[in-house]
């Protein structure tokens, strides 16, 4: 049986992160983030031309193993469709692991304009998570729409925050290391470690004031 993030009261959490599609190699956020912070730990979802499914959530199964401490998961574009892929097919007992999860810019596999690569992740998954989530969205994001998105986040139990136009959150986006997001990533585990306020009753209050400013930035929350 997986262990219970709240038997680790001492343990700092760890976060597992999950990259977009045609990210390799460009000056990717994700990747600052493992550099820098000793927290963060890449997972390899393979370089395929079309990524498989069942290969995604094998590989972020396999990642998790052995790492004694709470897990946030953070998964871009293709990694948050493989957190809920994940998540959907997964026993309840190996998701006690996960204290949280963001989930930014979840492509859309069945979106007129989406990625035709992501075509075997539809349909996305109906389940509620057991383990609180936060879905990031951009206004002008070309691979899910901000309304998508709201409704993913309520399919999936999860919180709504919603930036300006950021695109697609990747490295043509201009994001750079996106300090953004690494400070939204600390103010998530701060809210979901073990010792702090249960994270539901928390997240209405975080989502809104998460996010950072930028020039024509909304947020918004949405908590089912």
């Amino acid at each position: 049986m997986a262990t219970s993030r709240f038997e680790h009261p001492s343990a700092a959490p760890v976060a597992l992160l999950l990259p977009d599609l045609d990210c390799e190699g460009l000056s990717y956020w994700q990747d600052h983030w493992i550099a820098t912070r000793i927290d963060c730990r890449a997972v390899d979802l393979g370089h395929v031309r079309t990524p498989d499914r069942n290969n995604c959530v094998s590989r972020l199964e396999h990642a998790m193993r052995g790492i004694d401490a709470p897990l946030i998961l953070v998964g871009h574009g293709l990694g948050a469709l493989t957190i809920a892929a994940w998540a959907g097919l997964m026993s309840s007992e190996s998701e006690v692991a996960v204290a949280g999860a963001l989930l930014i810019g979840p492509s859309d596999p069945v979106a007129e304009r989406g990625d035709a690569r992501l075509q075997d992740f539809a349909p996305l998954p109906a389940t509620i998570f057991s383990f609180p989530a936060l879905v990031v969205a951009s206004d002008d994001d070309a691979l899910v729409s901000p309304d998508r998105a709201f409704s993913l986040a309520r399919q999936w139990g999860a919180g709504f925050a919603r930036f300006g136009e950021w695109g697609h959150f990747g490295p043509r986006d201009g994001l750079g290391w996106w300090p953004e997001g690494e400070e939204l990533l600390d103010r998530f585990i701060e809210l979901v470690e073990p010792g702090h306020a249960p994270a539901i009753a928390g997240i209405d209050k975080f989502a809104l004031g998460a996010v950072s400013a930028r020039s024509g930035v909304s947020s918004s929350l949405f908590r089912p």
